[in-house]
């Protein structure tokens, strides 16, 4: 029981912790909700409405003064250079320019919802490919959950150091036969989350997203303005989102019941103490429930990105299922062989 709520409360912890390190960083949205007309990301030269940004938050007061004293009721922003971002801080240069520009590029063919559809897939695919072994390595790990419960219930409540050795050599086995790396998801964890935070400033920052729409929704709004009107498209938008985020959740364990069925085998839900997957269960969860709150103030932009990525993450998810069940069927096949050659072997002798 203690061990559970300490769980729980290092779940709690991790949770707290990057949402005071999103809160810790800098802003680029003033009081109303607007990007900050320094902080806009520009591919190329960009004339905006002064209603369309915040100049009265900006840290260059030079530049506020001419922006507030000028009778213009446009502001021209000139393209964003990337050394330009290396001298805000070296997230800015390595994450959120090249995440930001790879938007306005694709919306300059199409739309700011399209440029964040298409910068979104590319950046997804590349995640999987780097990540492509780890989310092999955890899609394992799922489901082995039974054998790992087993392991768990043949030592539980030896406290001996023999009995703990034991069983770390029998997890280490069971791991090493099935070629699974158990920190695996802490590389994808590792790499998504900076990715996740750059998204963040980028949809924010990026200039066509900053005046640009998608089918008539404008993605500088957040969907906490829209419950507020009573519009549908964005309330939508935000719903499916969080929809989407728990169904990704639970696709893994809907497979692995496709599977048990598909090969006759009994399904049932394992009560797991295996404290690395519960873990890493509940930080996901409580994730997105931190979301869920979280994106309601945040731009549509954002809500749209992660929406995308839930459907992108489903669609990577099944893939990995079905490359994992395949090298498991040739693991088994070239197990069965090596028997059939043992006994032959044998046989002769």
């Amino acid at each position: 029981m203690k061990k559970n709520l300490f769980e729980k409360f290092r779940v709690l912890l991790l949770c707290l912790l990057v949402a005071v390190g999103l809160a810790a960083c800098s802003n680029p949205r003033g009081q109303d909700g607007k990007t900050k007309v320094d902080q806009v990301i520009a591919l190329e030269e960009v004339t905006l409405n002064k209603d369309q940004v915040n100049i009265s938050e900006i840290s260059d007061q030079q530049l506020k003064e001419e922006l507030e004293n000028s009778k213009e009721e446009t502001i021209t922003i000139q393209p964003t250079s990337w050394g330009e971002s290396w001298q805000k801080g070296w997230f800015d240069g390595l994450i959120i320019w090249p995440i930001a520009q790879l938007i306005n590029f694709f919306a300059s063919f199409t739309d700011a919802g399209w440029g964040i559809i298409l910068a979104t897939l590319l950046i997804q695919l590349l995640i999987f490919l780097l990540t492509f072994k780890s989310q092999i390595s955890q899609q394992r790990m799922q489901e082995l959950q039974p054998e790992m419960t087993r392991i768990q219930e043949k030592y539980k409540g030896k406290n001996d150091e023999r009995s703990k050795m034991l069983m770390a050599q029998e997890t280490q086995k069971l791991y090493t036969d099935n070629d699974i790396h158990p920190f695996g998801s802490i590389l994808v964890m590792f790499i998504q989350l900076p990715i996740m935070m750059g998204m963040f400033y980028a949809t924010m920052r990026a200039a066509t997203t900053v005046y640009g729409t998608f089918m008539g929704m404008s993605l500088a709004r957040t969907p906490l303005d829209g419950f507020k009107a009573m519009q549908i498209a964005p309330i939508a938008v935000y719903v499916l989102m969080i929809l989407m985020s728990l169904i990704q959740l639970q696709i893994p364990k809907w497979l692995n019941k496709y599977s048990a069925r598909k090969n006759k085998q009994a399904y049932k839900k394992q009560e797991t103490t295996n404290s690395m997957t519960s873990t890493m269960n509940m930080t996901m969860y409580m994730t997105t429930g931190l979301i869920a709150i979280m994106y309601l103030s945040w731009p549509m932009a954002m809500s749209f990105y992660w929406l995308v990525s839930s459907i992108i993450r489903a669609f990577t998810s099944v893939l990995s299922h079905f490359l994992s069940e395949k090298q498991k069927a040739k693991r088994e096949e070239e197990e069965k062989q090596k028997r059939s050659e043992g006994i032959l072997k044998h046989r002769k002798k």
